[in-house]
């Protein structure tokens, strides 16, 4: 890390973006934003960027394509105004779920969000949990993911659970990796179930298997829960098996319509996440990622 690197909270990560440098012991760049009557954005640093390291924090959270212009905005200006670096921490990276071409003509909006950040100027990209790691393979800038789920898997160890497993409530790669991770944190065992989406309607079907939960504390974890539909799913297949108690951890708590409800009706003790999403449930900060990763 630079010493003299500066950190700018973003519009849609203010909070975060403070505890970002506070975590690295940075200062925090003043900003000035506003609307105007007819919605568009107007941004402005209030601090000299010319020769500056710049560590801009904001997650894309919904309303993902206004927080993205936002973003567009501080880096343009950033580079316009001749910083000497400009670093980006998106915990969220908005359309990382849109990473292939599934159905004819549909449109790679990953990609699409790639060729902005790269082309307005950035240097570097972090993010959190991305939903596939192929996105930011296809980056021609550094770009890291890091993983909250030791985070989340030291939340849960605080709760006195009773002989827990964590689950991944599907089988892909990253969230394999993100449960082993945890596991390794709580001193767990960890296993995971299989889904299907369908890519037409969107509907999920997730497969039972045998577990061995009977009487045990059981800890979902999942990068993303949008409409609540696959932790629901899971979390009803554990009980059905005999699990204590569920609980939900998740890094991007978006929690669309009655997601909340569905997943508590299923049986879900409590649902945790990140300040990724900041919200009334985010019990959980990101920053001290950024921090590890740029003083290791």
């Amino acid at each position: 890390m630079r010493y003299g690197m500066k950190v700018v909270g973003g519009p849609s990560s203010q909070e975060l973006g403070r505890r970002v440098a506070e975590a690295l012991g940075l200062p925090l760049m003043e900003t000035s934003t506003k609307r105007f009557p007819d919605g568009e954005f107007y941004f402005r640093y209030l601090g000299g960027v010319s020769g500056e390291d710049l560590l801009i924090v904001q997650s894309l959270y919904p309303p993902q394509d206004e927080h993205l212009l936002e973003l567009l905005a501080m880096i343009h200006a950033a580079r316009d105004l001749a910083a000497d670096s400009i670093t980006l921490y998106i915990p969220y990276l908005a359309y990382s779920r849109q990473d292939e071409r599934y159905l004819a003509g549909e449109c790679v909006t990953s990609d699409l969000v790639r060729s902005l950040l790269e082309g307005v100027g950035a240097d570097a990209l972090y993010t959190v949990d991305i939903h596939s790691i192929g996105v930011l393979k296809r980056y021609r800038i550094p770009a890291y993911n890091l993983t909250a789920a030791g985070e989340l898997a030291r939340y849960f160890a605080e709760k006195g659970l009773r002989d827990p497993l964590i689950l991944a409530p599907d089988d892909e790669e990253m969230a394999l990796e993100r449960v082993r991770h945890a596991a390794e944190v709580m001193d767990a065992e960890y296993d995971y179930f299989r889904k299907e989406r369908d890519r037409h309607t969107g509907e999920i079907k997730t497969y039972a298997k045998e577990l061995s939960v009977g009487g045990r504390d059981v800890v979902i974890i999942d990068d993303i829960i949008s409409t609540g539909r696959t932790t629901a799913n899971a979390a009803r297949i554990l009980k059905e098996l005999g699990a204590a108690r569920v609980y939900a951890g998740v890094t991007h708590l978006l929690l669309r319509g009655d997601a909340l409800q569905l997943i508590e009706a299923a049986g879900v003790e409590e649902v945790v996440g990140t300040d990724s999403v900041p919200g009334g449930l985010s019990r959980v900060s990101v920053a001290p990622l950024i921090a590890e990763a740029l003083n290791p």
